[in-house]
Parts: C-alpha cells; structure tokens; sequence
C-alpha cells in the first residue's frame, strides 16, 4: 500500500502536528531535547487537538460496485453464453471470444482490487468498538493487508492448531473469509469455461435442401415408395441430409436421445418423440422462421389381444381387394374392409419365392381416415391432436419349419418377449397326434353377399403344416403417427422450434401433378406391407445360412426387431417427404426469410462446475457490498492502514518499546509480550464526530502511564 506522506497532517496523522511536535524521531538514549510519548499525550489533553475526519468515495465505490459488477458478469456468462462441450450444435454469439479475453483481463486485476477495496473498509471498521483490534499485536496482523493473501492465512491457521494465544480477531477474519472466496472464484472461474469450436450467426441467407410449400406435391408417387422401399429394405441410416438438426421443442429433453447425440441427427428407431419439426437443411445452422413438417410417431409392444382395436375387427370384415403377383420380392396381400370402414391387410410367407426354415403370417390395420394433407389432419400435436393420430396395428404369427436339409446344427434360438396373450391361432396342434393342421376359424371373413368365407388356402398351404418343427407366440405392435405441415421460428443454439402455425394444403396442378403428395405414415405401410424376411435386413440382423436352395435363419423375428422395422419405414417415410431422401445439395434453393452461420469460436462450461465459483462470487460480492453500504461512507482517519500509519503508531509508543527485551529480541512481532499488552486501539470510538477527531484513546494511555509513575 502506498505510503500517503504528501497528505496534510491536518487531515491524516494519527498523532496531531502542532508547535510542541518534534520534527525528529526521540533519540535512543533519551535526552533534554527528546519529548516523551507521556508528555505528548499530556500536551494533546491539555491542548485539546482536534483534526477534521474525511470522506474515502474511491474505495467505497470500488468495493461496492466491482465486486457486484464482476459477480453479475460471470452469471450472465453462466446462464446466457456457456454451452456443454458435448453439445452437437455448439452455436453463439458471435463476439464470444472476446468475452473470454475480457474476463481474462479482469481476473488478471480481481485481486488487487478486491484488496485495495476491503483496505478502505477497513481503517472504517477498526475506528468501531465492536470491530476494533484487542491489543497491538492484532492491530499489527492488519499491516500490509496480511488477511488478503496466503501467508497471512497460514500464519493464522499454523497459530490456531498450536496451543497460543490467538492472533487474529473478528474483523480480520471477516476480510481473511471475503479474500479468500474472491481468491478461490477467479482462478476457479478459469477453469469453469473455455473457447472451443462452434458455429456464430450470419446476416446472409442460407442454401438449403428440401420440400417447400409451394412444391411439396410436385413429385411421382413411384419415386417416393421406390425410394423409401429402397432404403427401408437396406436398413438404411435415417441421417437427416445437410447439417441434419431434428427440432424439438424446449421443454423437451434431447439429451435422452441417442439420435441427437451428433450432428447431422438421426431420426429414433426405439424411442418415442412427442414432436419434432423436420425442415430444410443447409450446410450450418439456421435461423428465422420456416416451413416444415411436424411430425410424431412411436410402436409399442401389444401385450393383450384387447389392445387391439382394428384388427379384432378381422372376422367381422369383408373382402375388398388383393394384390396381383408382381415380379419382385414382396409377399400378395389381401384387403379386408373392417365394420369401421378401416383397411386391413393379411399376408403370409406362402407367396414367397424362396424357401427358408421360417414361416410367417401377418395382419395390419390401419385407421387413418385420409392419405392425403387435406385439412382434416391436426392442427398441432397436443392432447386433441394427438386424438386424431393415426393408429397401425400390426400381429405376426411364426413358425419354425424344417428345412431342405438337416438344421438341427444352427442352434436355433425360439425366445421371444413380449408376446400376446389371448390370440387366436392360425395353425394349431392336434392333441391325439401331435400333427400340426389349419384353424380354418380363424381364417373367417364376410363374403360381398353377406356370407361367410374361409380363405386359409391363401395364406397356409398344406406343404407348411408338414414342415412345422415348433409353433412361436404371436407378437404385434401398435403405432401412432400423428403430423401437420406449416411454420415454426427456429432456435439454431437449442435446436429447438417454437410458434408454430398450420398452413393450408399445399398446392396441387391436377394437370401437372398425378397425385398429391401421401400423408404422413401411408409411406410406412406401403413399405412394410407384403414383408416378412426382409425384416432381417430392415434391422440389420445376422444373414441367414445358405444350404442348397434354401436359407436357414437362426431365431423367429423378435418384437424388438419388428418395432425397429417398422419405425425404420416410418423415417423413411419422413425423408422421402421432406428431402426426397437425397443428400446432395445439387438442387439447393436460397432461403432470404433465414439467416446462416459460420464456424467460429464460442463458450462452452470448463473442467470446473460453474456453479462453484458461482457461490464464491456471490458471497464476496454480498459481503462487500454489504460491508462498503455500512462502514464505507463514514468519516475516518485515513484513506486505508497502510505503512505510513504504522510509522505513527511505531513514533507513539517509542517509550513503552525501548528497553524491552521481549520486543528488541523478538523474531517476530506476535512473539512480543509488549506488544501484546498494548492497546489496538484506532481512532475516535467514543464519538467518531463529523466536525473533527480527539483521540481518546491515547488520551487514556497517557493518563495510565502517568498514574503508574506516580
């Protein structure tokens, strides 16, 4: 601390300088021409000096408003610019990194002036009875602010464990405690954050890929079916093209997600979204508002026939239609109209062209009342709109045939779970003979005229029941889809979508276009209908092992591999309407209502919780503020306790010091007993009155010593 010798006595001596005051230090023999501490003190009594106290504002106001003003900074970098390191989509502001330099900078002066800020407070609270030091050597403890650094928390501490008597005092260890919180914050708040790659906003438009409004029903719809047929039977990634960001809404938690783990996202095969906004895509994030589709699905597994709400519809539907046999891999199916006017289809591994140590037969039901966005969709997807989602329910029964040759070596696994209690059987076994024979009960259904008809001979041939090794559980799933199209404003830093609008139904040219573009979810059961071991693929399963003509399979399709399917079939939808699944960006358009971004430097948390210097700065800035409000804009004797004052201290009490042993031979000053018997005291206690000072205290310490020598 600067010693403050330019100032005048008048304003700032602890010892008041008048006529009868030396100019020179006491020699240290004594002598006529030396004055004695007593007789000064007698002279200050007789003489009733008194010295104006002044007003400090610079360290008051730094105590007040830098501790504050650096808290409220670090919180507005917690709460409004740090992201996690292992965000996927790390987007900012773009002068963050000049954020990081600023606090660089700040912390590098934090501690000093946390320290010549407390100072001033300090020469305030030491002038108060309750705060005042009990004897010099507490006083002494304050010289060259010890309480605001290590070696003077050391000290403290390396006395307390020993049996002495203590150093340190209440106000000491007030502003020990509020240095040691700044000096944990700052280094600590380093570490709580730090600059990584990201993406910053830009004012220009981006190029994106996608359907828009305007030419979403402008395609063939043997494109789209072939495309998701195509990628559905590769199991294909369901990337998102471009950047590939899925947007969900803010309540919602992507973190949960393995899909939105990395950028581009992907779209759930397992998990079930409440609602997500599938929309253009460009090659960084976005921003503004655009059109999109909004969209939810999820499969379940059905564990009770009663769940079930079409396809118990079955015996009571009638014929409709069935598919021609074409040339490809896909399995005839047969329609049924249910009572409700609700297609389900039926089909089995008959048809198949391939023989294989499997045999399925399954039913789909369908409710969706339209195939196309014609207005009778959900306006949005909360509780009344999810009402009116569209429901795919789907059975499977299986059997394990024997193959052409031996299989017995596969080591065929047969578990299955979940499975459907309370499902009629389409095969079932005769308990005389243990043969396997078609429950024709099963395959009723109501002829055009009313009557009653059994098409078993069209889905299980006689050659099947021969071949039966072992009859699996049935297993099904149930499905919801549920989506609109229109306008959302994007969140490119949360990856979110808000303020959604439906549009009306996109133009149609009946003169250019063939058909509107399908709702969503008649894509998906386009794609799964006539299917049953492309199902292995769909899911990536393990190939099956060819023997001669035909193929061996090592387990029945398991309910996790059916949900995944069918989930698959329903990304596919999805890509095949928004980005015709293609990921080039040779038919990329300009988007003038968004904005772009580019790569750049941005804020993410550090090694360091944040919330840890967090606590730290708040409890500096709260005791500073609080202690600079109550004591900082008193009057005092001087600016701070620096050397100069110590100097005046040391003139002072020259006589009670010299000569003693235990003072001149000490190492250090808190070995003194003399020192220690001293008074600490400071200032004017008994009045600190704004006109002036008398000081009282030395006052009494003359009038003690006087008293002795008589």
């Amino acid at each position: 601390m600067s010693q403050r010798q330019s100032q005048s006595s008048a304003e700032e001596h602890l010892i008041p300088m008048d006529s009868h005051t030396p100019s020179h230090p006491p020699s240290a023999t004594g002598g006529e021409g030396t004055r004695s501490l007593s007789s000064s003190k007698a002279s200050i009594k007789n003489n009733d000096i008194e010295r104006p106290f002044r007003h400090f504002w610079k360290r008051t106001l730094t105590l007040i408003l830098f501790p504050l003003a650096m808290t409220i900074y670090f919180f507005i970098i917690w709460r409004c610019f740090s992201k996690k390191p292992e965000d996927p989509v790390k987007y900012g502001a773009a002068g963050e990194i000049w954020i990081f330099y600023s606090w660089f900078v700040i912390s590098v002066f934090a501690l000093e002036w946390s320290k010549y800020a407390l100072a001033g407070v300090e020469a305030a609270m030491l002038q108060t009875a309750f705060w005042r030091a009990p004897n010099f050597v507490a006083l002494l403890m304050h010289s060259e602010s010890l309480w605001s650094g290590p070696d003077g928390w050391w000290e403290c501490l390396s006395r307390l464990v020993r049996p002495q008597k203590r150093l340190v005092h209440r106000l000491w260890l007030l502003l020990a405690i509020l240095s040691l919180f700044a000096f944990v914050a700052v280094p600590l708040s380093g570490l709580s954050f730090e600059m990584a790659d990201g993406y910053v906003p830009l004012s220009d438009p981006p190029i994106m890929i996608g359907r828009t409004w305007e030419n979403f029903n402008r395609r063939q719809d043997i494109f789209y079916n072939s495309g998701a047929l195509k990628g559905w039977t590769l199991g294909s990634p369901t990337t998102i093209p471009g950047f590939g960001v899925i947007y969900t809404p803010a309540y919602f938690n992507r973190e949960l997600y393995s899909g939105f783990g990395r950028v581009p996202n992907t779209l759930p095969l397992a998990e079930s979204i409440p609602e997500m906004f599938i929309a253009p895509q460009a090659m960084t994030p976005v921003s503004g508002r655009v059109w999109g589709l909004h969209a939810t699905y999820n499969c379940s597994a059905v564990k009770n026939a009663s769940e079930f709400t079409i396809l118990n519809q079955k015996s009571s539907s009638s014929f409709f239609t069935v598919r021609d046999p074409l040339d490809d891999d896909r399995l005839n199916w047969t329609r049924l109209r249910s009572p409700s006017e609700q297609p389900i289809y039926l089909f089995s591994s008959s048809s198949g062209r391939y023989s294989t140590n499997l045999w399925g037969y399954a039913e789909i039901g369908l409710s969706n009342s339209s195939i196309t966005y014609d207005g009778t969709e959900s306006s949005s997807l909360d509780q009344d709109g999810l009402a009116k989602a569209d429901v795919l329910e789907y059975s499977l029964w299986q059997a394990r045939l024997q193959g052409e040759y031996d299989d017995s070596y596969i080591g065929f696994d047969s578990t299955l779970d979940p499975t459907i209690d309370g499902m009629a059987q389409p095969i079932i076994q005769d308990p005389n003979n243990g043969t396997f024979v078609t429950n024709r009960t099963f395959f009723k259904i109501k002829g055009n005229d009313g009557s009653d008809q059994y098409n078993d001979k069209d889905f299980i041939t006689p050659s099947v029941n021969e071949r039966i090794k072992s009859l699996a559980p049935t297993i099904g799933m149930q499905c919801r889809a549920a989506s609109t199209l229109g306008t959302a404003a994007l969140d490119p830093a949360q990856s979110t979508f808000h303020s959604f609008e439906r549009t009306p139904s996109p133009p149609f040219n009946a003169s250019e276009e063939k058909t509107r573009a399908p709702r969503f979810g008649n894509i998906a059961l386009a794609t799964i209908l006539g299917q049953y071991s492309q199902i292995f693929l769909a899911t990536n399963s393990p190939a099956p092992i060819p023997v001669g003509s035909s193929y061996l399979y090592r387990n029945f399709v398991q309910p996790q591999m059916l949900q995944r399917s069918i989930m698959l079939a329903y990304a596919m939808d999805a890509l095949q309407l928004m980005y015709d699944g293609m990921y080039g960006f040779d038919r990329a358009w300009r988007d003038d209502g968004l904005t772009s971004s580019e790569r750049g430097k941005v804020l993410v948390t550090g090694v360091v919780p944040q919330w840890i210097p967090a606590i730290c700065f708040a409890v500096w800035a709260v005791g500073s503020v609080v202690l600079g409000i109550l004591y900082g804009f008193r009057r005092r004797w001087s600016d701070s306790l620096d050397g100069y004052s110590f100097l005046r201290f040391g003139v002072e009490l020259a006589d009670d010091l010299k000569g003693k042993p235990d003072f001149m031979n000490a190492s250090e000053f808190y070995h003194s007993r003399t020192l220690g018997s001293l008074p600490g005291l400071i200032g004017d206690m008994k009045g600190n009155r704004g006109n002036g000072y008398r000081s009282m205290e030395l006052d009494d310490m003359a009038r003690e010593r006087n008293s002795r020598r008589k």
